[in-house]
């Protein structure tokens, strides 16, 4: 089941490790994704937590700017 799919089928924020482990990194890594914004986040009664929507949309772009790019890399071969 790919990540996306993953995603889709939760309906509560996601806990730090819980991301770390679906993307197969350490928490330490999303903590500082979070911190710098690089992956959407919350923070509820002072705990960062995920939306599982919000981490789909930000999936699907990523994946979107990647298929750009690599199209445009093969047109100017």
């Amino acid at each position: 089941m790919r990540i996306v799919e993953i995603l889709e089928t939760r309906r509560q924020a996601m806990r730090v490790s819980e991301v770390a482990n679906l993307f197969c990194v350490t928490p330490q890594h999303i903590y500082k994704m979070a911190a710098n914004g690089h992956l959407p986040s919350l923070r509820i009664a002072g705990a960062i937590r995920f939306d599982p929507q919000d981490l789909v949309n930000w999936l699907k772009g990523k994946m979107a700017k990647h298929a750009c790019l690599k199209a445009l890399h093969s047109v100017t071969r």
